[in-house]
């Protein structure tokens, strides 16, 4: 691999660090999106690069939320029977997920991860917080689980883009209450497509060491950090944004307009 690229990832691990502290989201909206760019640059055919990118970022996605979850426990945040209940129904719809993955065609996959992205973030701006739940009936903490699961196998993320809008709208949550709760679910969501991924064989060692030793650190310092629900929101929504345009080419789009 390159030293531009592996300079690259290093940036990216760290970044996605960050949100994943911040946020509660296990990084894979950055990593499979940067992965997919690494990978097609160095002449991977693109349906193997996305694939790949996806297995590999839920593989990095673990260690790093993982991180994150045993920070905000530390800070009392995590609700723990709610992430367990998530995470229990994530896990058997995340392996099918992933299997479904490698049956779709690589415009699917990508039009799926942009919209799941932009849905995400429009949600995140425009619904407040409702209420200071502390629990949520066992019946829609398994059905966020299992479909935050399902998306997270299919798309390589870690799965924070679904759990954290819908543990705010019907469970009630607050931001910080969500993300916390939301990371220690992706622990176990996760589980279920990475094992999906790795029997297809679509997983990159290198990268995988390079986003996790770069990622981790700054996953801990971050969930440290005291930043205001508000403008949590605004961040996640915009970096979701940009990340979904450019999984369309609209910035390619943009680019041959103006050059034409």
């Amino acid at each position: 691999m390159e030293l531009i690229f592996i300079l690259f990832l290093i940036a990216v691990g760290i970044f996605a660090g960050c949100m994943s502290g911040l946020l509660g989201v296990g990084g894979g909206f950055v990593f499979a999106p940067a992965m997919f760019f690494v990978l097609q640059a160095s002449g991977v055919p693109e349906d193997a690069a996305l694939l790949t990118a996806f297995g590999t970022s839920l593989a990095a996605a673990l260690p790093t939320v993982l991180t994150g979850a045993l920070s905000h426990t530390k800070q009392g945040n995590v609700i723990w029977r709610d992430a367990l209940i998530m995470g229990g129904a994530g896990i058997l719809t995340g392996f099918l997920g992933g299997t479904a993955a490698t049956y779709l065609p690589v415009r699917v996959l990508t039009i799926l991860f942009a919209a799941v992205l932009i849905v995400g973030a429009v949600r995140m701006v425009t619904t407040l917080p409702a209420g200071e739940n502390t629990r949520m009936k066992a019946p829609l903490a398994a059905g966020i689980g299992g479909i935050s699961g399902f998306f997270s196998g299919l798309l390589g993320v870690g799965g924070g883009t679904i759990l954290v809008p819908l543990m705010t709208m019907l469970g009630k949550f607050s931001m910080k209450k969500a993300a916390a709760t939301s990371s220690a679910a992706i622990v176990f969501i996760t589980l279920g497509g990475i094992g999906s991924y790795l029997l297809n064989g679509y997983f990159d060692l290198l990268m995988w060491v390079i986003l996790v030793i770069c990622a981790v650190p700054a996953a801990a310092v971050s969930s440290r950090l005291r930043v205001s629900d508000v403008w949590l929101r605004r961040m996640f929504a915009l970096l979701m944004i940009g990340i979904s345009l450019h999984m369309l080419g609209v910035f390619e789009w943009i680019t041959a307009m103006i050059s034409w």
